[in-house]
């Protein structure tokens, strides 16, 4: 059970911007499916409504998985600053030349 749980909570910035991308997707091809049901029925039955819903959610969708994959490269790059691998800067204690 322990090793379910190591795997499961392991990379956890990695999986987060993943299920970020995968929410993008779904978002995009949702907007894709509004618009092909829109164009099959020739807005006959719906007028429009069924496009200009399915492109807003699909909008909303895609830019809400913005914060997500922020945070899980926020979680990345925390968890690299906390090992200690997170591109040290060279100390120096020269001033530069003016």
């Amino acid at each position: 059970m322990k090793n379910f749980f190591d795997k499961m909570y392991s990379n956890v910035g990695g999986k987060l911007r993943t299920l970020a991308k995968i929410c993008g997707v779904i978002g995009i091809v949702c907007a894709a499916v509004c618009l092909l049901v829109e164009l099959i029925t020739m807005f006959d039955e719906f007028n429009g409504i069924v496009a200009v819903s399915g492109l807003v959610l699909g909008l909303l969708c895609v830019v809400s998985s913005w914060p997500l994959y922020a945070f899980g490269q926020l979680v990345d790059d925390v968890h690299a600053i906390r090992g200690g691998g997170a591109g040290k800067a060279p100390v120096s204690d020269e001033l530069p030349d003016l």
